[in-house]
């Protein structure tokens, strides 16, 4: 990665003491010019260029927001995250499309003097799914590649054919446990231990010993929280749908009057509920007539919209940081962290959105800008196309998306909201039915 300014110069409790590499019992060569493994804090960091390339993985470098992207034999860097900020002072790795969120206790990916980047060795390990050995006797680093990261073969050259081919077959892989297969039938996203973010489809391709303890009590967990929704469900008229099936595009099925209904049919015991919290009863605005015509306009289904903003807002109570003031239904830029003011509108129009120092999430103009927001965020994850003709940008994270990453509302789930392991699902089962079930 030649051409990268050091973002943080090699800690001197760093020392590069002839630790060894092997991958698949071959000796990985570094020149002695080049960045070598070192010790750091108890943990082995390798240069991640050479390990990567070792491992049939490529490599880009991203100057502009100090991101290195790793492409897998079968994977892709074309569907990334956006990284929000103005300035990135540490290095993020991307593996697949998946940012690799390290864990502390890991160590800390960074550029070193030599303008190389470092990794701890088992976080690397980890996300190109290898087995990896240290021995501390002989400073050596063993690392031994799976079968998904193994390079096609070169075709045979004629003169090693022989006239009676040996036909090698290969051991059977053995199939998926129940507990996958369950879980795989949910087709719904989930993060793992490593935060990597997969499909719980994948699983089917998978087995138990693929994964460690740890990872195998997480599945666990996560199929008990899943086990409340089902996998389809029944529309007005008896037809069936996978739940995963549901798309974010389409028109609305829930009509306004439903909406209406539904939440006269939640406010006493919303009542109760903030009666229970010692707060105040919030009126709740009428939107139903706005989330279905906005919806319509962007092609996005605004009932199941409004039931997410619901499901934001607990009913419009704002029990979490946004306050009612601000016409933020879903949660904009509310990320945690206060607003300074100064926050980048991202091309949005500053005459409709705005940001308070001390305030957590955009401030919108009137409930239908703060609606069309909403609408805009989920036509950027349900698509790639440009804003329908006369339509101006009131979303100010718009830009922030990752075009197209989630056409259904369940590919919401680790996206939209993280972990979010049942986010799509609740939006549907627990909000969108019960509308639908009004007269």
């Amino acid at each position: 990665m030649a051409g990268i300014s050091a973002l943080l110069l090699l800690p001197s409790q760093a020392v590069a003491n002839n630790i060894g590499i092997v991958v698949n019992d071959q000796a990985v060569i570094i020149p002695p010019e080049d960045q070598q493994a070192m010790l750091l804090n108890g943990r082995t960091y390798v240069p991640l260029r050479v390990i990567s390339e070792n491992l049939g993985a490529s490599i880009e470098w991203n100057n502009d927001t100090k991101r290195v992207l790793i492409q897998t034999l079968h994977g892709n860097i074309t569907d990334i995250p956006e990284r929000v900020g103005s300035s990135f002072k540490e290095v993020e790795i991307v593996v697949d499309g998946q940012v690799l969120n390290v864990h502390p206790d890991y160590g800390v990916p960074f550029v070193s003097s030599m303008g190389r980047t470092v990794v701890p060795l088992r976080a690397v390990g980890e996300a190109l799914g290898c087995q990896v050995n240290w021995d501390k006797d002989t400073k050596m680093v063993d690392i031994k590649k799976q079968g998904w990261l193994i390079e096609t073969p070169e075709p045979i050259k004629e003169e090693e054919i022989i006239s009676e081919p040996v036909v090698q077959v290969p051991a059977p892989t053995p199939a998926p446990s129940k507990l996958l297969i369950d879980l795989a039938a949910y087709r719904t996203n989930i993060r793992l231990v490593d935060s990597r973010v997969i499909n719980s489809q994948e699983l089917l391709n998978m087995n138990e010993s693929d994964f460690s303890t740890a990872q195998i009590e997480q599945f666990q967990s996560f199929y008990n929280q899943l086990a409340k929704y089902q996998h389809q469900i029944k529309l007005p008229g008896g037809s069936t749908i996978n739940t995963a099936d549901l798309t974010i595009t389409g028109p609305s099925i829930a009509t306004a009057d439903q909406l209406r209904a539904w939440i006269a049919a939640e406010t006493p015991r919303l009542r109760v509920k903030m009666e229970q919290l010692n707060r105040d009863f919030i009126p709740i605005p009428d939107l139903a007539d706005l989330y279905i015509r906005i919806g319509n306009e962007y092609g996005i289904r605004g009932d199941l919209a409004f039931c997410q903003a619901a499901k934001e807002t607990h009913f419009w109570q704002f029990t979490g940081d946004v306050q009612p003031y601000q016409n933020n239904y879903c949660g904009l830029w509310a990320t945690g962290s206060p607003c300074t003011g100064a926050e980048s509108h991202n091309g949005s129009d500053p005459t409709l959105v705005s940001f308070g120092p001390g305030v957590h999430g955009a401030i919108f103009a009137t409930p239908e800008v703060g609606v069309e927001a909403h609408i805009q965020h989920l036509y950027a994850y349900a698509n790639k196309d440009p804003l329908p003709n006369g339509k101006v940008l009131v979303d100010p994270r718009y830009t922030l998306v990752s075009r197209g990453s989630a056409n259904t509302w369940q590919g919401l789930n680790a996206r939209w909201a993280v972990p979010g392991l049942t986010y799509g699902q609740s939006i549907i089962q627990d909000y969108w039915m019960n509308a639908l079930a009004q007269r």
